[in-house]
């Protein structure tokens, strides 16, 4: 009865090496906001891991959409930015179940919501990635619930 929530962002046929960037640091990004979580860690602390990562690629990070609590409902608080900084923002508890998703551009970070009420578009064009995992704050850290053979 409990919801989790995930995604990936894959290339399909050939794909340029800047969009491979953009695809890998994403990624990266997940992989460092992951070991961030910890009791007692802040959402700070996420949200700067996964904003140093994409600031090395010089990427924009979406400010607008982020991760959050995921449970009983789809979004649920906290909410947890792609940015930050540490030792901010609220404790992490174990038990805790977080949605942990950062989304990088290689253009602006500003996104548009479409007519439909779900999609969003970068508002410049520039092609997005997307990675996400719920976790739950375990006392030895981050336990992913979403885990898929990758």
């Amino acid at each position: 009865g409990l919801i989790t929530d995930m995604a990936i962002t894959v290339g399909v046929g050939k794909i340029s090496d800047e969009l491979e960037r953009l695809i890998r640091a994403t990624k990266e990004s997940l992989d460092l906001g992951i070991a961030a979580v910890r009791p007692g860690a802040h959402i700070g602390d996420i949200g700067h891991a996964v904003e140093e990562r994409l600031k090395k690629d010089h990427l924009g990070i979406i400010r607008d959409l982020a991760g959050h609590g995921v449970g009983y409902q789809l979004h649920e608080d906290p909410f947890v930015p792609n940015f930050g900084s540490p030792c901010t923002g609220p404790e992490l508890k174990e038990g805790m179940v977080l949605a942990i998703e950062p989304m990088a551009t290689l253009g602006t970070w500003r996104v548009v919501l479409q007519k439909d009420e779900w999609t969003y578009k970068t508002a410049d064009g520039s092609l997005a990635a997307h990675f996400e995992h719920t976790i739950a704050v375990m006392k030895d850290g981050a336990e992913i619930m979403t885990r898929i053979n990758q």
